[in-house]
């Protein structure tokens, strides 16, 4: 029974790993779990274009590496009759501009959750199994941490030094059950992402950062078990910046595509997600990234 728990339990999550701030969530990671499901993740993501971690933060003409190890760990409980999913997430690495390390070490931290609302109930393992979704919606609450490393000497940064307040509306459309070779979903995130000011910004005393809105889209389909495959979406748009009282101009937007792909490898799964701006402002970001996420079980 114990490792008929873990295989649903790895089904339910094998999509959980959120990109840490360098692009998008990514499909599968709202997905209902049963209650009592835990789940690290643990994932490296190569970034290249011209912006820092923080998604927004666009230098214009630059040339930008950012390269993370992510750690990740959720959990589900029963919050009366809701599935309730605390998250935690972990960022180390390094970012480059110019070919020229400019930070490392560990990264923004992340603590957030989860609530189900209309459409995800809390489920036991074997309701899990019997369950049969079709319209879903919860709502997500994430708080970054400035404990990234920074210097207000360096115009590019591996963190933020800023505190920010994300909340979103994880919504999907299915057809079959989640244990169905033919499931497919359809999942829609949009968000909106608050910051606190900088006060150590590069070459001035104070920065601020106007909200960011992002809608991130997922069309994903079962091959199989634990084998799935999904086209993804992602628009961006806001982010404008004042320094020292004096707005910026520089708010943007852009839109993103790519594709995921999950492999079964023993108890555990392997994510590969591949994603490209396709179509930006002139001020917008660009570039891509490739992540690739090893979940696991406990």
């Amino acid at each position: 029974m114990r490792g008929v728990s873990a295989f649903i339990a790895l089904l339910a999550t094998a999509g959980s790993a959120a990109a840490a701030r360098a692009q998008d969530d990514g499909p599968r990671v709202y997905q209902l779990a049963p209650v009592g499901t835990r789940t690290f993740t643990a994932f490296a993501v190569a970034k290249r274009g011209n912006e820092e971690p923080e998604p927004g933060s666009v230098h214009p003409g630059s040339k930008i590496d950012t390269n993370l190890l992510v750690l990740r760990y959720v959990q589900t409980f029963d919050l009366g009759g809701r599935p309730f999913s605390p998250f935690v997430i972990v960022p180390f690495g390094q970012v480059k501009s110019g070919g020229a390390p400019t930070g490392s070490g560990v990264g923004d931290v992340q603590v957030g959750a989860t609530l189900g609302l209309p459409g995800a109930p809390a489920l036991s393992a074997s309701q899990f199994v019997e369950f049969d979704p079709h319209f879903g919606l919860q709502v997500l609450a994430r708080i970054y941490f400035p404990t990234g490393a920074y210097s207000a000497r360096k115009p590019v940064n591996l963190g933020s030094n800023r505190i920010a307040y994300q909340l979103g509306l994880p919504m999907v459309l299915a057809r079959g059950g989640y244990r169905e070779p033919s499931f497919t979903s359809l999942e829609v995130l949009p968000t909106l992402t608050f910051y606190q000011s900088n006060d150590e910004p590069f070459a001035a005393a104070r920065s601020t950062k106007a909200a960011l809105a992002s809608v991130e889209a997922h069309l994903t389909r079962n091959l199989g078990r634990r084998l799935w495959i999904s086209a993804d979406m992602l628009y961006r748009g806001g982010g404008e910046t004042s320094t020292d009282g004096v707005a910026d101009r520089n708010g943007m937007h852009g839109w993103s595509a790519g594709f995921s792909a999950a492999l079964p490898v023993s108890r555990t799964s392997l994510i590969f997600t591949y994603e490209r701006v396709i179509q930006r402002s002139d001020g917008g970001p660009d570039g891509w990234f490739f992540r690739t996420a090893l979940v696991a079980p406990l």
